[in-house]
């Protein structure tokens, strides 16, 4: 499992767009590796995870979610 997610451009408005369907079950993996530290009523859906792409971070509201997310690197590739 890779620590960094590629995301591609898109000017089809605002939105996380994955590089590829391998990018996209990376995401998939890194919150399934997440999930056993954080309690059952944390919800990590991709509209619970603040998506920061001005610093392109991942955050949570949760602080165990959020320690574990800042470690997952964005990239845009175009």
């Amino acid at each position: 499992m890779s620590k960094t997610l590629r995301l591609k451009y898109s000017n089809k408005g605002i939105g996380v767009n994955f590089y590829s369907t391998i990018e996209e079950n990376n995401y998939h993996a890194i919150i399934e590796s997440i999930k056993p530290f954080v309690t059952n009523d944390t919800s990590l859906g991709m509209s619970d995870i603040k998506w920061d792409l001005d610093n392109m971070k991942l955050g949570h509201n949760d602080p165990t979610a959020n320690m574990l997310l800042e470690k997952i690197t964005l990239r845009l590739k175009q």
